[in-house]
């Protein structure tokens, strides 16, 4: 495809440097040392100028593109570009990135043709919500296709049972990867689940949600009680989906214009602290080592990681960092901190995840985008109905087909029927040729 990025910041880079490997990519942004940056590490085509600015696009000497993707800070800027763009080449397609989810309830994306728009924040708030109804959690996906979850929890037994990959599987959940130390795989039936494996498990939430009561053993079974530190527009937002339970929640932040804002965007259903320093000594003098769960939400990934130490170490089992740089993924993971994409990462993933699927096949990543599912369901009037399966012959994967809510191993099935889900979990560098795959079935 021929796609044109408008911005080069965090998630622009991001973007351009997975989709040149397979798309012909251009980035416009006014900012010329991010285009050299770009220029130098990535094999791109650049253009310098405002996004905003009709004038940038005229030296563009295609025709049509088939995507483009507008991911400034700018919610103005990133609108703007949408609707001029238009007037210099055909586009077949428009992503856009906004903050303010005050778009979702007009007509505005609508009128201005855009085919999807990513509000990261309101998706990174709602993946801290999904991890209470599964306290033990790490992270927790769904999907349209299906009531089934995908849950990774951490193994913390306290027992002398030592499960295996067969001992788990059943028609209603299935072990789909393991993370252990720096390495992800796929494992196979007779695999031994360890102390400290992250295990991802797919199928019935009420199984899972039993499964991880054995599993671990030391993160709490419900939450009640939740600190907060960061008052700034993503924290707000997590807390606002949070307080929707009633629980006990307080918001800490030394920025009084943070905490104002809080106070006015939450009426009142969160205590507020402004804590001129944020220092160690808080978790006493505010009760705060009393929390169930602790969310680190300021937009510096340091500072989440050092918030859930201390909370570490005043006991506190549950703590989640939300975190942009992929760089310190395993670092949180070996200390028992749960990650939430922020607002980049999720944007980054959220977009390549639109792209990647269709409205027959979904594409998903986790554990840090180490691990990829697809997802192919059999509508009515499908030309695959009543045909026998193509075979897999994908290393280090494992295919699973989705019958009336109950999982069977791909090899099983005799013929395909209306209804049935196919779904492949791979490692990240076999994505292409599955995605191959299951689009020819």
């Amino acid at each position: 495809m021929d796609i044109m990025i408008a911005g080069a910041g965090t998630v622009g880079y991001s973007l351009a440097q997975t989709l040149s490997f397979t798309h012909n990519v251009t980035v416009i942004d006014k900012d010329i040392a991010k285009l050299n940056d770009l220029d130098e590490d990535i094999d791109i085509m650049t253009l310098h100028g405002d996004i905003k600015n009709p004038k940038t696009y005229q030296s563009l000497s295609q025709e049509s593109i088939d995507l483009f993707i507008a991911v400034t800070d700018s919610d103005e800027a990133n609108l703007l570009s949408t609707l001029i763009i238009e007037d210099v080449v055909e586009v077949k397609r428009k992503i856009i990135r906004l903050k303010n989810d005050g778009f979702l309830t007009t007509h505005v994306l609508e009128k201005l043709s855009i085919d999807y728009a990513v509000f990261p924040d309101i998706t990174t708030a709602n993946k801290v919500k999904a991890l209470l109804a599964f306290p033990k959690a790490n992270n927790v996906k769904s999907f349209h296709q299906t009531k089934h979850k995908l849950v990774s929890i951490r193994v913390q037994y306290e027992t002398d049972i030592t499960y295996t990959v067969g001992m788990i599987h059943s028609e209603h959940v299935s072990v789909v990867g393991i993370e252990r130390e720096k390495t992800f795989f796929i494992p196979q039936e007779d695999e031994q689940i360890l102390e400290t494996d992250l295990i991802y498990l797919f199928g019935s939430a009420e199984v899972i949600e039993i499964l991880s009561s054995k599993l671990n053993k030391k993160m709490p079974s419900t939450i009640k009680k939740i600190v907060i530190f960061g008052a700034n527009r993503l924290a707000q937002k997590i807390a606002k989906v949070l307080s929707d339970k009633k629980l006990n929640i307080k918001m800490v932040d030394k920025n009084i214009d943070y905490c104002n804002e809080a106070s006015d965007f939450l009426q009142g259903k969160v205590t507020i602290i402004n804590a001129l320093h944020e220092d160690h000594q808080l978790f006493e003098k505010e009760k705060l080592k009393n929390a169930d769960m602790v969310i680190a939400a300021a937009q510096n990934d340091e500072k989440n990681i050092v918030k859930c130490i201390e909370a570490k170490e005043y006991g506190i089992e549950k703590v989640v960092a939300v975190n942009n740089d992929k760089e310190y993924y395993n670092l949180m993971h070996k200390m028992g901190v749960v990650v939430v994409r922020g607002s980049k990462a999720g944007a980054h993933y959220a977009i390549l995840e639109k792209i990647s699927s269709s409205s027959v096949i979904t594409q998903r990543h986790y554990c840090g985008g180490r691990g990829v599912l697809f997802m192919r369901k059999i509508y009515p009037h499908s030309t695959l109905i009543g045909k026998a399966p193509k075979t897999m012959k994908i290393d280090k994967a494992m295919v699973l087909l989705l019958r009336e809510e109950k999982i069977y191993p791909f090899k099983d099935i005799a013929y395909y029927m209306q209804g049935d889900i196919v779904i492949v979990f791979v490692e990240d560098k076999n994505k292409e040729e599955t995605e191959q795959w299951i689009y020819t079935l």
